[in-house]
């Protein structure tokens, strides 16, 4: 695998042109071009070789695929300009959606079973009215070659740093190829497991050929296939030099995305880099005119640093080849926060000592992931820095694991939690976590016997004293029933009790769920030792509701596990705080933000950034530091130590502020 050393401070800069567009690259200019980038403080660019509607900015393509508008070389233009700016750049291919691929060749089209095009409306005959959009290619057909055709040319026409490859994914396939190579193979076309077992050998087998290919050619250049990070997928992480990750905080993924996949990502591998992509529009790709405030950008990038990531920032260029001046000021805005602070985020690693643990099983569902959201959202809300792992990753670095709802055991995994737990390790599991893959009963040692599922369509959850601080004292909605168990030598913390009754089309009563009833015989939260066993997909349920009653519930819990966090700070609940580690430096990077992401139609926006005064900070650290101050600003904080933990206050927060812990 190649060790990549990217650079921060990144654009990626879509080119998506109809050739229903006129004059395309007649106002490139090299100087303005140049310009703008300086303007925006770029380090790197990704831009277009080969875009969605199935045209090449450069004259001359292979298959006669040049733009037929195009008035200039724009690949080898902007080469050339980052060549003398010093600018690294890469180039981007289309592989998923070619709109020309797509009309001229419909046989080349994903197929879905009833045999209609996927993406396009039912045949998608090239001649027929349809609504704008993008149809999907299959790799199983000559396409690939075409793809490949053009990876071949612009690598040894242009040599660029390296190839982005977008819209790359396992979809099924049923169009006649897909479905005489299944039979081929001994496979059903008709059966869900075969069909998902082709699909990914399809997708590998392109894989293999497009990565084969550029680093036969140049075996320093960078590749990453755009839909191969998939957590749990270690099988395709080889074919990427680094990984990115897309996220357009106020284009549909939310401000939760990103650091969600970054606390996952960032663990795989300790040399491989990990770019977060956000983007400068108000709403998502392709939005011309559409214009991100530049502090909420800024935001995006520091949020980005913090969790040890390089930052890319997503663009359009105009038909016309110009840029936008606004749109780089905007970005050099954000860029300066990176750039002045260069020296604490090169080579910066995320350092936690909570990982929330998820199964194979849960990665591979998007409907289990709700689980790891609404952990991740939780710890963020309470500021508790934290990664994300699966069963296959070591889990020696951490005090507490959090094994949210649905991860069942396996033998293997259970003796590595066994392993984990005589060492000193404490666990937080709830619902199905902790139950056995392959049969309804604990497998680990909870101090309790299964029962099974609840009756209750919803219950509720009555804290005991243990766990009560800053709780109602009346039972609260849990909104879904629970697991029910009988425990032998736990100690109960938390009682369950049920609806009147379960509500139905024909027994109801009033507009949602039924009165509290009586307390049942199962508890909703019980301890063992290390081990806190919640009775109810708690973290899903947050992922969904956020009613904060089952947030703090949950940190009650946690204290009792986790009395002495790494880090403790007075931000507000939409405050964040990570932490990363310089080796070479030998420093802690403590990183605290405060912004309040507030919705507006279907968009999450940033707008009021209220400072903070006199934020208060507890961190454990390694030895007695020699300094703590602010950076850049080299502010020395004052701070006191005691037993390994330092405490201090940052008088003033605006946004963001990075505090580093120097050691001797």
């Amino acid at each position: 695998m190649l060790v990549t050393n990217l650079p921060n401070r990144q654009v990626h800069l879509d080119f998506h042109t109809s050739e229903h567009c006129l004059d395309i690259g007649g106002q490139f200019s090299e100087k303005q071009f140049a310009e703008q980038l300086r303007r925006g403080r770029v380090q790197s660019i990704n831009f277009f070789a080969y875009c969605h509607h199935g045209w090449c900015y450069y004259p001359d393509a292979v298959h006669g695929l040049s733009h037929p508008n195009l008035k200039t070389d724009l690949v080898g233009g902007m080469l050339k300009v980052c060549r003398e700016e010093g600018v690294n750049a890469e180039v981007y291919i289309t592989v998923g959606w070619n709109d020309k691929a797509s009309r001229e060749h419909p046989e080349w089209c994903i197929r879905t079973q009833d045999g209609k095009i996927l993406g396009g409306p039912g045949e998608g005959h090239p001649h027929s009215a349809r609504p704008p959009g993008w149809r999907n290619l299959c790799l199983n057909s000559p396409y690939l070659q075409q793809v490949l055709d053009v990876t071949a040319e612009v690598l040894q026409r242009y040599n660029p740093g390296g190839i982005w490859f977008d819209i790359t994914r396992e979809l099924p396939c049923y169009c006649e190829r897909c479905q005489a190579s299944m039979r081929e193979r001994r496979l059903n076309p008709e059966s869900p497991e075969d069909q998902k077992q082709f699909a990914s050998m399809i997708y590998k087998r392109y894989l293999k050929a497009t990565t084969s290919l550029i680093w036969g050619i140049n075996p320093k250049a960078t590749i990453f296939h755009n839909g191969s990070c998939k957590k749990g997928r270690h099988d395709l992480f080889v074919y990427d030099s680094h990984l990115e990750i897309e996220s357009l905080p106020s284009g549909g993924w939310g401000y939760d995305f990103f650091p969600m996949n970054a606390r996952y990502f960032t663990q795989l591998q300790p040399n491989k880099q990990v770019v977060g992509m956000t983007g400068k529009f108000h709403t998502a790709w392709g939005e011309f005119g559409g214009f991100k405030h530049p502090d909420a950008l800024r935001y995006e990038c520091a949020q980005i640093a913090s969790l040890g990531c390089l930052a890319s920032v997503g663009d359009q260029l105009h038909p016309s080849g110009r840029m936008d001046p606004e749109t780089y000021r905007i970005i050099g805005h954000a860029y300066e926060y990176l750039e002045t602070r260069e020296p604490w985020l090169k080579d910066a690693r995320p350092e936690a000592d909570v990982a929330i643990m998820a199964t194979m099983e849960m990665l591979f569902d998007d409907n289990r992931d709700r689980a790891i959201f609404g952990a991740t959202k939780m710890l963020m809300e309470k500021q508790i820095p934290h990664v994300i792992i699966d069963e296959t990753m070591s889990i020696s670095p951490y005090r507490l694991l959090i094994l949210p709802d649905l991860a069942r055991l396996d033998p293997g995994f259970r003796e590595k939690l066994n392993r984990f737990l005589a060492q000193g390790g404490s666990i937080l599991a709830s619902y199905e976590s902790g139950l056995d893959i392959n049969d309804d009963r604990f497998a680990l040692n909870l101090g309790a016997e299964y029962l099974g599922r609840s009756p209750w369509d919803v219950e509720f959850i009555e804290a005991g004293p243990e766990v009560s601080k800053d709780l109602v004292t009346s039972p609260f909605l849990t909104y879904r029933g629970g697991m029910t168990c009988r425990p032998v030598q736990a100690q109960v913390l938390a009682s369950t009790w049920g609806p009147v009754f379960n509500r139905t089309y024909a027994h109801f009563c009033s507009h949602r769920n039924s009165p509290v009833g009586t307390k049942t015989e199962w508890p909703a939260a019980i301890q063992h030792g290390n081990v806190i066993y919640l009775s109810h997909p708690i973290f899903s349920i947050y992922h969904e509701q956020g009613m904060r009653l089952h947030r703090d519930f949950v940190m009650n819990c946690l204290e009792r596990l986790y009395p002495d966090p790494l880090l403790t700070c007075s931000l507000p609940s939409c405050g964040r705080a990570n932490v990363t580690w310089q080796e070479r430096e030998n420093r802690h990077l403590l990183h605290l933000l405060y912004a309040a992401p507030a919705k507006r139609g279907n968009v999450e926006v940033i707008e009021d950034i209220i400072p903070l005064a006199n934020v208060q900070v507890t961190f454990a650290v390694r030895q007695p530091p020699k300094t703590v101050r602010l950076v850049p600003e080299g502010t020395m904080l004052p701070f006191t130590c005691s037993d390994n933990r330092i405490e201090f206050t940052i008088p003033a927060l605006n946004m963001a502020q990075i505090v580093a812990v120097e050691y001797s």
